[in-house]
């Protein structure tokens, strides 16, 4: 490699350090005509593609580093975890595994095929490799942090409090593990009071990243809800939606004119018509909006011996949007050639990895209420349950926590008013079009009257009734939701009517939420 080229690489990895992807990107792309055997740019130009999020073009990347150097194992772990972005589990293990086999202690790959093995709900292997992890080097708060992820999925809080501490003991800063164990402690009565005022002081840290500045935001929103200092409360949630305001920008406009879209796909086909047939595993659809009670109709449902959960898998909303869109529009023309796919067939085979010895499967992946009508298509048999709470409390919900997605509409009352008033119209518009179909349960029945409304649910499932389901709190199927904590206590009450609190804060929502009577 010349001097000259080591000199412009090395401006290319300092823009890279300073997030410059796009420069990065044209720059290097010029690099490659005059380089294209050089797998490092290649490597490069995929870590960009990455971190915007164009896996396509990363995986591309990354297979060109490979053959320009079949021992670059930093591009195969990078592909490996292009592979694991885009739900390619089996190509992304292999990849990690042959790393593995090759260097036991190879850091990253053992963390990235941990990670792996938590999203696909292999929790012992993930745990044995993030230990593994850490001990070859404990410096590693990310790390600890997932550890405690998959820890709180399996309801050992204690275990994964300590790894909180942990990850904020090799670096104070690291406020994602501050925001985690908010939701965790309990600040009433002057409980836990140390970790408040320690996040307190962590705000006039100059340091800090945006990013740092929203967790601890949200971590001090929680916080202060639970001493009943609302005020000071609704001050951190607005100062970190704001925050998060300014990297997500709303699109309103975007979401109504979807919806009108999608009516009006499905007042013009005839669905039995185009109906697929073959289902292998029965599948149970949960959905409605973050913070509707869908982690506890999950909790509830999975109770049951017949039952399992792969959660918010996300693969059926992915898949129907990237085929059914041109430039984040809805197209019919798109749509009509999608429904012709084997859509079942490739959500057969990705359940199949996650290998859950079940008859039932429950996907509650929230946003599914967008395409119920090709969901009907593709899984006809399928039994569909929406989840909806008081529209006042779920939107404040909504509002006092943090969601790291792509969703655009979360960060400020007016956004988040408008979006419930479009999901309100098009679950209207489903519930006419599958009239009887579609179980609608609302949280506040199911906590007032529990047991009449889960032998109902079980029923609409077409499972036998069994007592376990009223006992979900002693269930110990995985959950991997905000409401991790929730959900493993019995039913409460606490959550109904929560938005009297702030009900002097929340003009501008309550103004907007009026156009649904």
């Amino acid at each position: 490699m010349s001097k000259k080229l080591n000199q412009e690489i090395q401006i290319l990895i300092n823009k890279y350090k300073q997030q410059n992807f796009s420069d990065v990107l044209q720059k290097s792309s010029i690099l490659l005509k005059k380089n294209p055997q050089n797998d490092f740019l290649w490597n490069l130009a995929g870590l960009c593609f990455q971190r915007i999020q164009n896996n396509q073009s990363a995986i591309t990347s990354f297979q060109n580093a490979i053959e320009s150097n079949p021992n670059n194992d930093s591009a195969k772990n990078n592909l490996a975890i292009s592979y694991k972005n885009t739900r390619q589990y089996g190509d992304a293990k292999k990849i990690l595994e042959e790393l593995l086999k090759k260097n036991p202690n190879y850091l990253n790959a053992l963390v990235n095929l941990g990670n792996l093995q938590n999203q696909t709900y292999f929790f012992d292997e993930a745990l044995e490799n993030l230990k593994k992890a850490i001990k070859i080097k404990n410096n590693l708060p990310e790390v600890h942090l997932n550890i405690s992820n998959i820890l709180q999925i399996r309801g050992k809080m204690s275990d994964a409090i300590k790894h909180l501490y942990k990850a904020l003991e090799l670096n104070k800063n690291f406020t994602k593990a501050d925001q985690v164990l908010s939701m965790l402690l309990d600040y009433k009565n002057n409980d836990n009071d140390h970790h408040l005022q320690n996040m307190l002081k962590k705000l006039n840290n100059t340091e800090l990243s945006n990013d740092d500045k929203i967790s601890l935001h949200f971590a001090l929103g929680k916080c202060f809800e639970d001493k009943k200092d609302y005020e000071s409360s609704f001050k951190h949630l607005s100062l970190g939606n704001k925050l998060q305001g300014k990297i997500s920008k709303s699109n309103l406009k975007y979401y109504r004119q979807k919806s009108e879209d999608i009516k009006d796909y499905f007042l013009n086909i005839d669905l039995k018509k185009i109906q697929k047939k073959r289902e292998d595993k029965k599948k149970i659809f949960i959905m409605g909006l973050p913070r509707s009670g869908t982690t506890l109709l999950e909790k509830i449902i999975s109770s049951h011996s017949k039952v399992g959960s792969v959660s918010e898998i996300g693969f059926v909303y992915d898949t129907i949007s990237e085929k059914t869109s041109t430039n984040q529009k809805f197209d019919k023309t798109k749509a009509n050639d999608f429904v012709n796919t084997n859509l079942n067939k490739k959500y057969e085979d990705l359940l199949n990895f996650y290998n859950i010895k079940k008859e039932f499967i429950i996907d509650k992946t929230l946003i599914n209420f967008w395409y119920i009508g090709f969901i009907k298509i593709f899984f006809p048999n399928s039994k569909i349950i929406h989840s909806f709470r008081d529209p006042k409390d779920n939107c404040l919900s909504i509002f006092k926590n943090l969601f790291r997605n792509n969703e655009t509409w979360l960060f400020n009352q007016e956004d988040i008013g408008e979006y419930y008033l479009i999901y309100n119209d098009l679950m209207k518009f489903w519930n006419k079009m599958f009239e009887g179909e579609i179980y609608n349960s609302k949280y506040e029945d199911l906590i007032n009257n529990h047991e009449k409304n889960t032998k109902n649910i079980i029923k609409f499932c077409e499972l036998n009734w069994e007592d376990a389901c009223l006992n979900h709190h002693k269930n110990q199927n995985p959950i991997k939701t905000l409401s991790v904590n929730q959900a493993n206590q019995p039913i409460y009450k606490t959550s109904i009517n929560s938005s009297k609190f702030f009900e002097n804060k929340l003009e501008k929502l309550f103004k907007i939420l009026e156009k649904l009577n």
